[in-house]
């Protein structure tokens, strides 16, 4: 033992005297493996995604026009409908027949009415006559000293009477023309009142919702079936209020993808003319087409608004780093990498355009990038 402790203080101080690596030297000493891809031209987008509705282009909320019990309901949902032709419901059509009954015998009271005034018309006219001629004779025979002036003062007045006659015979016909036409405008309401007990599709389309039953009492208004015209669906969708002046309808076009199927791309076509104010937003819709069965509306769909597209000098994102507050990727040339500034531009799935500070076809390092130095040695796999 007293022989083993000397032995191994020498070896202590023996290893301090050796030199110690610094870390520079271990960096310069150490080649770090990184995988590399040359920077390559792609095409870029400024564009936005929203979440949208599809929904008919042109539907209809069917109502009641008239109030009363609903006596017949002739469809249901998923039945097709053709606009003028299908029957849909009818309320309470009895009380409104009653009513026209009623319209036609007033109407044809007051032609009646009519008649007797413009016959009444004629016979006082012709009494009138009578009466000019009377007064015409005694008028002559007065004249002649033939009669008294009492007998010609009596056939004056007759003649003024029957004159008066007139004027109240062409007034009684009148009252009766006026209510003839007041009698058929009554009749008209009351046939516009039985028509509308009865209702015909409004559009052609399916019946997407059956919203009341017979035997339930309806008011003029409640709305009793939904009708959709599957054959223009639009794409609807709400945008902040910052992208307003970069919707253009009929030039910004969107993308649309449906339960993460593409749908085509598609036109917007509407622009409200508004923002709200409460939550700086605007609404954008677009016409679209059946695509596999997707279009179908009431779906949730994805709206891919493209603003701008344009070809840029592409790198992965994560190639691009932040080193004291400079934008930087390491670029593997001769064993060595080497960090270059750039501006950056647009990105696009996982994708950064390079605006300066990089040339096409150089080795971007994509895997090791965080752990790089410039002039660090490299070995790309």
């Amino acid at each position: 033992k007293a022989i083993l402790l000397p032995l191994l203080a020498l070896a202590v101080l023996s290893a301090g005297c050796g030199k110690v690596p610094t870390p520079a030297a271990d960096d310069a000493a150490r080649v770090l493996s990184v995988r590399a891809i040359p920077a390559a031209p792609r095409t870029f987008e400024r564009r936005l995604t929203v979440q949208g509705t599809l929904e008919a282009r042109v539907f209809a909320n069917v109502a009641a026009r008239a109030d009363g019990n609903l006596d017949a309901l002739w469809v249901d949902e998923g039945d097709a409908v053709t606009a003028g032709e299908t029957q849909l419901f009818q309320v309470d059509p009895v009380h409104r027949e009653n009513s026209r009954t009623i319209a036609k015998q007033n109407l044809a009271v007051a032609e009646a009415s009519l008649d007797v005034a413009k016959a009444s018309a004629r016979k006082t006219d012709a009494e009138a006559r009578k009466a000019t001629l009377d007064f015409a004779r005694y008028e002559r025979l007065h004249q002649d000293g033939k009669v008294s002036d009492s007998e010609f003062e009596a056939a004056e007045v007759q003649n003024a009477q029957a004159q008066a006659g007139i004027a109240v015979a062409k007034a009684q016909v009148d009252l009766a023309q006026r209510q003839v036409k007041q009698a058929q405008a009554n009749l008209a309401i009351a046939e516009k009142n039985l028509a509308d007990t009865k209702i015909v599709a409004p559009i052609s389309g399916v019946v997407s919702a059956r919203l009341a039953e017979p035997g339930e009492q309806m008011s003029i208004g409640k709305t009793v079936l939904r009708i959709d015209d599957l054959s223009a669906v639009e794409a609807a969708a709400f945008l902040p209020a910052q992208y307003y002046a970069d919707v253009l309808p009929g030039q910004t076009t969107f993308r649309l993808a449906v339960g993460g199927r593409e749908a085509g791309s598609h036109p917007v076509s509407y622009r409200s003319p508004t923002i709200n104010p409460t939550l700086r937003t605007f609404e954008i819709k677009g016409l679209v087409t059946a695509a596999d069965g997707l279009v179908v509306p009431g779906q949730m769909a994805d709206l891919t608004l493209v603003f701008e597209s344009r070809e840029g000098l592409g790198v992965p994102s994560p190639a691009v780093l932040v080193r004291a507050g400079r934008t930087v990727v390491f670029v593997a040339q001769d064993g060595t990498a080497a960090a270059r500034e750039v501006e950056t531009g647009l990105q696009n799935d996982a994708w950064t355009e390079i605006l300066s500070g990089l040339e096409p076809g150089e080795a971007v390092v994509t895997e090791g990038q965080t752990q790089l130095h410039d002039g660090m040695p490299v070995d790309v796999l």
